[in-house]
Formats: structure tokens, C-alpha cells, sequence
């Protein structure tokens, strides 16, 4: 919908400046596409009058001369407009502006040009000249006369659930609740009191309740039908692509576009007795555009005693329309619930192209309705004149009551959502301005909640919680942040402060991103299984242990993490994903647990685990979990604190036993030991009567901290502009040598090479041992990218950056390069 700032304060009966209004309107979830500043249209224009008028016939082409008075001098203008004529007062754009230049036409200068109303008001099919009111100044600029459009124009959409956002009243309905104002229609000049001039009425009747349980109707007698409509009214309908005919239909379309209500305006004069709403008789026909429209049986229709003068939804009969010779007019009001007799609307565009122009969401208030009728009253007095008479109603009291909708919500439910505890008064006072009724509340625990007919898409109590929360403000909410919110602060800032909790928590929720599931077991474990699995660690006795099976201190949470594993597979539990964090526990060098002086020392830890099983599934493969799953999660959970990857290296596992060593790895950060990935031995599977292969990682947390360098600042850089060069190698290595050393090697090369500019990334794309290469080696085949930020590479530039590498391998690893 558009609107401009004009329109919305017509109905707003407070102050409130521009901007408050725009940040008011997205508040309420109204997404704002564009603004239309007015003033920049206007700010060049002034009033002028045509004092002469000459014909010019140059090249055998008509046009018209125009001397135009501005106050300080004559203008001469150029001008073709229809409805140009003497003493007319103009427009006039003395400067270049947004879409008129000063431009020579057929060799002569036009010394400024007349602005048409689809420039000043937005009418995209009005081309000719603006018409200046009489009592403006010759001289004066428009936007002091015109001020109402010195307002902004909005272009907004809204959310598919809320179409009472598309009209004025819904707008601002929600305004008068953020700001706690009573829905008020004085300003808007709406007067139920108006004075009753004759007492012409047609009776009211209605055969199908449920399908129309409302209808208001009303005669306005003298009405000039002639007159032309003004041109902020057609604005306001063109900026809503509404097609504008006679005064009649553009007040109807324009007071729909206001409260979302249609008006129904017939002849008078050719209505016979009352009027009824009802099903369709066999054999009954309309007359649409001299093409008759023969019923199907049972549509929902308007009829007078005599002929059907509408059918509801698709169109009305040609017979009783508004036409230029209509004096006296019948109004009707009324609402219908279309979705019951929606299969029958869409007959007609089957059978006859019909299409319908119905609303499934409309409101069911007697207020708005009656509203409604009173708001086209007296748009059509005001501009076309007219006698009222009084407003005739049928209401089906019993329907309504059918088709009212509660909600019962809990006050402790609110706090619990939201988190913050709001006072009932305050509830009750938001809930109350935006159209809920609270029809009873059990000693402030709870509230029997009506919900308003507009609200369609409240149906639960989260959506009155929702409401609460949108009218109440979230800049009102306390600014304690969560702890996730300042954890997840620091991490997109850069910040290199992440504390040794901070960085546990984003490992944890990561693992749970991941489908893994959190354990707690005790720190105090079996002393037969810490000596079946760490038999080389010295570990602290409990003196006086409560169980025989926890009489150890861990030094390790891989005991607990195997145990959760036996356990749920002994109950038929295979799909098994699980992490726990914690502290363990060592006794210091040169101290024993006999010791008057023993010392421990605790670290932090996480571990995780996945079993060898992936769920079966429709969409993919069923397939066996490897070692570079569990890899894999470990890489993602460490990326999600911004680690550098560079600064972790997996060795070969040379110290745990626990592990099978051609499946596992020592992790390291940078030098220090960091922590061990792999599969568990066999004979541990086998003693502790699991079946299924597990996987498991186990990390150090706080040497996250040793090293400030680990978590990487990410820095915008520009991409290069030339081109990159790909070069392959292949040398022979010992066997014994890890891959990830020859890579971290690579990846130290070029962080030296950066410095002058030179980018290289490199990756391992081959290893063959076999023919041709000894036995206790390998050729491994090294791709390099390379490419320089401020110039493109020469031949020989990029055989010295390879050449470099080559030698880097050679001096650190004893590598031969490979012959072709």
C-alpha cells in the first residue's frame, strides 16, 4: 500500500513529529520499501498566471506560446496541455528540477515549463497542466499553498498474516496502541449525530444469516454525480493503482482503502421495495455490460423485489449503477463471510471469466461497519453534496455470538516466554488498545481473552504473548544481555578476550548443532577401567570413597564417555552421539599420593564421541562412520571460535594405547600438546562388551588460551585483478613423515612469500607408493596456486616461488624431488 504522512494524520488524534511516525510504522511490522520526499518536487515551483496565449505553426507542427506572469517578470513557455487557457494560474518550474530542463524547442528558448499532475500529485494518466486555485499568489511557491504535500510518501508491504495493515484504520490502529492512545474517530470528522434531511429508507432483510449476519444501508437524496473529483483523492488512488471513474466509485474505493470495508452504491431510484440478502432462484438472470449472466443455482445475492442487483463478490447488475443522471443514491454496508461460499465465486470465473473481488479476511465489527457508512457520508456531502437520511440496520445477533474466538492466557507464561515480568495493569492496558476484550481474569493468574474479528492470525496464546512483546517495545526490555548474545558479541567483533568458559560454551552449542547430545557423569571413577585405560597415568585414590566403582579421580572424561556408550547399547540404543565437558584431575610431578604434600592439578576438557552407525534414511545412502567424520566435527566445532586452522597439527598417535594407532592422532597446538583423536583398540571394545566401532576426541581447552595469535581477526582484502598460475610438483618423502607436517611446511613458505606480495595456496592432490619408488617412501604431488596482488607473473618469477618450496622441502624433510 501507499500513503503519505497526510493521509495516516488525517486519523491520528495526537502529535507526533515524522520521523516517531516512520519508526512507529516498521515497529508495528510494516516493512517500508521506499519514501517519496515531496518537498523535492516542490521546491522549484511557484505560482504563475497565463496572461497571453499565441498559436505557432512552425514546420506546419500546432503549438502554443504561453507568456506566463510570475510577479517579477513575464515567462514565455512552450506548451502543447489541452486544458491550458487566460487568466488560468499555473505551476511553474523556473529551475532544472526532477524531471523538467529548460530545452530549446524548434530553435527557440522556453525560459521555464509548466508541471503536469503526474509530476506534482502521482496521476500517472493526467498529463495535463496543474490548475492553481485562484486565491494563491501570483509568485509564490507552490509549497507553501500546497503544504499537506510537503509530507513524505511511503511505499510499504505487509506481512502476509496481518491484512488489516492494508488500509489507513488498521495503520493506525496499532499507532494509537504503541503510543497508548483510545481508537478515536473525531478527528477524522466522522459524526454519528449527523442531521437527518429526509426520511427515505429502504427495508432490510436477510435469508442467509450465517453468510451476512451485518447490513447497514443508508439514502443520500441531491447529489451531484457530475462533479470532478479532487485531486488529492485521486492521487491517494492512483499511488493504490485504483482505476478512478465517476465521484461515487473513487469515494466507495477510496473509503475501502481507508477502513477495508466495501461500500455498495445503486440508482436509487430503480431499486422496488426492500432489499434482500439471499440464495439464487433457478432461472434468474443479470445484465452485465448488455451481456446477460444467467445465475447458478444458489449464489449469494442482493435483490430488490423485483431483480437481482448484485451478485456478491463477482459484480453488480449494469441496470442499477451510478450514472451521470443519478440524483439520489442507496448505500449498503454489510459483511459476508466469503469462506463459505467460495467454491460458488469461483464458478463464475470457469464458466464466464468472472473474476472475484472478495476479501476472506475481512473484519466483523458493527462498529467499523456503521463507521464505514457514516466516513462515505460524508466524504459524498463534502464533495458532491446531498441530503442524508438515516441509517437503516439488520444485525444477526446470535451469528456473532457464534463467531467470537477466546483465548485463555496465563500471566506466568508471559513471564516465562519474554523473561521479564510485566505488571497485569500493563498487560491488560496493551492488550485493551489493540482491540482484545478481557472478559474475566482469576485473581491476576490468568486472562479469558475476545479476540478481536481482524486479528485472523491470533489464534494461540504465543501470539498474544508476541503482541504484547511488539506494543511494549523491545528497546524497553531490560539490556542484560543473554549470555549467548555477549559470547556471540565478542566472537563477530574480533575480540580476542573470550574467556575459558566463553570458548566451551561455543564448542559446546556447536556439538550441539551437530546432533551430538550432552552427558554429566561423576568425576569419580572404577579404578579397574582407569587402569584398563590409562594405565600410565598416575591418578589420585579417594581415601574414603563411597563406592567401590568410584574410588579414582578421572584424568580423563573418556571412561565416562565409554561407560554412557555401554550403557545405552546394552538397551538397543546404536545411535549414539554424545559430548561432555568437565574438569579431570592429576596429581603434579614429583608428588604421590602418600604424600603429606600432594599436589593436583586439574584441567578442562571436552570430549565427544559418535558410534559407528548412521541412521538410515530415505534420501541417502546407509554407510559405515569413518575417522574423518568425527575429524570433521572436531574442525567445525574449532572453527566456530574462530580459530586459525593453521596453528593445529595432527602427529602420528605414538602414546595412547587406548587408541588403535593406524586410526588415531595426537593433536597438537602449535607445539603443545593439545589433544588426541582416533578409534578405540579393539581389546578395549571387547573387554568393555561393546560391538560397534567408536570414535572419540578428547581436547584441552584451556591451551586454547596460550596462544593469542590462534584466534584470527579476519580483515576485508581486496581480490586480486591478475591472473593466478597453477603449478604441480611431486617429491618423495619417508613414509614416516605425516602429510600435515608437509603441509604445515607449505603453508609457512607462504606466509613468507605474502610479504612481498605473493600469494600461494597449496594442496596435496596424490600419494602413490609402489613401482618406481623405495620401499619405506612416497611421492606425494603438490598442487600451488599462485598469483601476485599488483602484477601479473612472469615465467621465471613463478619457477623462483616453486623453486623456493622445493628447497624448503629438501633442507626440512630430505625430500627428492621426482623426475618426469
Amino acid at each position: 500500500m501507499k500513503f503519505d504522512e497526510t493521509w495516516i494524520k488525517e486519523w491520528i488524534d495526537f502529535e507526533i513529529d515524522s520521523e516517531s511516525l516512520l519508526e512507529q510504522i516498521t515497529r508495528i511490522g510494516i516493512e517500508v520499501n521506499k519514501i517519496f520526499p515531496r518537498e523535492k518536487y516542490l521546491e522549484n515551483m511557484i505560482v504563475g498566471k497565463i496572461v497571453k496565449i499565441s498559436e505557432c505553426f512552425e514546420n506546419k507542427i500546432p503549438s502554443k506560446v504561453l507568456t506566463v506572469d510570475i510577479g517579477k517578470k513575464l515567462l514565455k513557455i512552450f506548451c502543447n496541455s489541452l486544458n491550458s487557457r487566460l487568466n488560468m494560474k499555473v505551476a511553474v518550474s523556473i529551475q532544472k528540477s526532477y524531471s523538467i530542463k529548460n530545452k530549446k524547442k524548434r530553435e527557440q528558448i522556453s525560459e521555464a515549463c509548466l508541471c503536469r499532475y503526474n509530476q506534482i500529485f502521482f496521476l500517472k494518466e493526467n498529463r495535463n497542466i496543474v490548475e492553481i486555485p485562484k486565491n494563491f499568489s501570483i509568485g509564490s511557491k507552490i509549497g507553501k499553498h500546497l503544504i499537506q504535500y510537503y509530507q513524505r510518501t511511503f511505499d510499504s508491504s505487509s506481512v502476509s498474516n496481518r491484512k488489516d495493515f492494508d488500509y489507513i484504520f488498521g495503520i493506525y490502529r496499532d499507532i494509537a496502541a504503541i503510543n497508548r492512545k483510545k481508537i478515536s474517530f473525531q478527528k477524522n470528522k466522522i459524526k454519528k449525530n449527523r442531521k437527518i434531511s429526509h426520511s427515505s429508507h429502504v427495508k432490510l432483510n436477510i435469508t442467509e444469516p450465517k453468510y451476512c449476519p451485518y447490513i447497514f444501508s443508508r439514502v443520500i437524496k441531491k447529489v451531484d454525480v457530475g462533479i470532478k473529483t479532487p485531486d488529492w483523492m485521486i492521487e491517494r488512488l492512483s499511488w493504490n493503482d485504483v482505476v478512478t471513474t465517476n465521484p461515487i466509485n473513487n469515494i466507495k474505493n477510496y473509503v475501502k482503502l481507508e477502513t477495508g470495508y466495501s461500500i455498495f452504491a445503486y440508482d436509487f431510484e430503480k431499486i422496488r421495495g426492500s432489499i434482500t440478502i439471499r440464495r439464487s432462484k433457478k432461472n434468474e438472470s443479470i445484465f452485465l455490460k448488455e451481456k446477460k449472466i444467467d445465475l447458478l443455482q444458489n449464489t449469494l445475492v442482493i435483490s430488490d423485489e423485483k431483480s437481482i442487483i448484485s451478485i456478491i463478490g463477482i459484480t453488480d447488475n449494469e441496470r442499477f449503477k451510478i450514472q451521470k443522471n443519478t440524483s439520489n443514491i442507496l448505500l449498503i454496508c454489510a459483511i459476508f463471510d466469503f469462506n463459505l461460499f467460495s467454491n460458488s465465486l469461483n464458478e463464475y470465473q470457469y464458466v464466464y471469466g468472472l473474476s472475484s473481488k472478495v476479501n476472506e479476511s475481512q473484519e466483523k465489527d458493527s462498529n467499523m461497519l456503521l463507521n464505514t457508512i457514516e466516513r462515505t457520508s460524508e466524504l459524498i456531502t463534502k464533495i458532491c453534496g446531498g441530503e442524508v437520511g438515516k441509517i437503516i440496520k439488520f444485525i444477526y445477533e446470535d451469528q456473532c455470538l457464534k463467531e467470537s474466538r477466546k483465548i485463555v492466557l496465563k500471566l506466568k507464561k508471559i513471564h516465562q516466554t519474554i523473561g521479564h515480568r510485566l505488571s497485569y495493569k500493563k498487560i491488560s492496558e496493551i492488550l485493551i488498545h489493540l482491540g482484545f476484550k478481557i472478559l474475566s481474569d482469576s485473581n491476576y493468574d490468568q486472562l479469558e481473552i475476545k479476540i478481536p474479528s481482524w486479528r485472523k492470525d491470533v489464534s494461540i496464546e504465543e501470539d498474544i504473548i508476541d503482541e504484547i512483546i511488539r506494543i511494549y517495545g523491545y528497546n524497553n526490555f531490560p539490556k542484560e544481555s543473554s549470555r549467548n548474545l555477549q559470547i556471540n558479541s565478542k566472537v563477530i567483533n574480533n575480540q580476542r578476550d573470550l574467556s575459558m568458559m566463553d570458548i566451551l560454551y561455543l564448542l559446546k552449542r556447536s556439538l550441539a548443532c551437530l546432533g551430538y547430545h550432552e552427558i554429566i557423569t561423576y568425576s569419580f571413577i572404577n579404578e579397574k577401567l582407569q587402569n584398563l585405560l590409562f594405565f600410565n597415568q598416575n591418578y589420585i585414590e579417594l581415601p574414603h570413597p563411597i563406592s567401590s566403582k568410584m574410588s579414582v579421580m578421572r584424568t580423563s572424561l573418556i571412561p565416562g564417555i565409554l561407560s554412557a556408550v555401554q550403557y545405552n547399547q546394552r538397551r538397543q540404543n546404536d545411535q549414539i552421539k554424545i559430548f561432555e565437558s568437565g574438569y579431570t584431575f592429576f596429581l603434579k610431578k614429583n608428588s604421590s599420593a602418600d604424600s603429606h604434600q600432594t599436589k593436583v592439578t586439574q584441567k578442562l576438557m571436552l570430549s565427544a564421541a559418535i558410534v559407528d552407525q548412521k541412521e538410515r534414511s530415505w534420501f541417502q545412502e546407509n554407510r559405515k562412520i569413518d575417522f574423518f567424520d568425527i575429524k570433521g566435527d572436531l574442525e567445525s566445532i574449532l572453527c566456530s571460535i574462530k580459530s586459525d586452522r593453521k596453528h593445529f597439527l595432527f602427529k602420528k598417535n605414538l602414546y595412547y594405547p587406548i587408541f588403535d594407532k593406524e586410526q588415531s592422532a595426537e593433536i597438537y597446538l602449535d607445539d603443545k600438546f593439545f589433544g588426541i583423536i582416533g578409534v578405540i583398540h579393539k581389546r578395549i571394545k571387547e573387554q568393555l562388551e561393546i560391538r560397534k566401532k567408536i570414535f572419540v576426541f578428547e581436547i584441552i581447552i584451556e591451551n586454547l588460551l596460550l596462544n593469542k595469535d590462534l584466534f584470527s581477526i579476519k580483515k576485508y582484502k581486496e581480490i586480486s585483478k591478475f591472473p593466478m598460475n597453477q603449478r604441480d610438483i611431486s617429491m618423495i618423502f619417508r613414509e614416516e613423515i605425516p602429510v600435515s607436517e608437509i603441509l604445515s611446511e607449505c603453508r609457512r613458505v607462504s606466509s613468507f612469500l605474502l610479504k612481498k606480495k605473493i600469494e600461494v595456496s597449496s594442496k596435496i592432490f596424490d600419494i602413490y607408493q609402489g613401482k618406481s619408488i623405495k620401499n619405506g617412501y612416497r611421492s606425494i604431488s603438490i598442487n600451488f596456486t599462485i598469483q601476485n596482488s599488483q602484477k601479473t607473473m612472469r615465467e621465471h618469477e613463478i619457477s623462483n616461488v616453486v623453486e623456493i618450496f622445493i628447497n624448503e622441502m629438501k633442507k626440512k624433510f630430505f625430500a627428492i624431488l621426482r623426475e618426469k
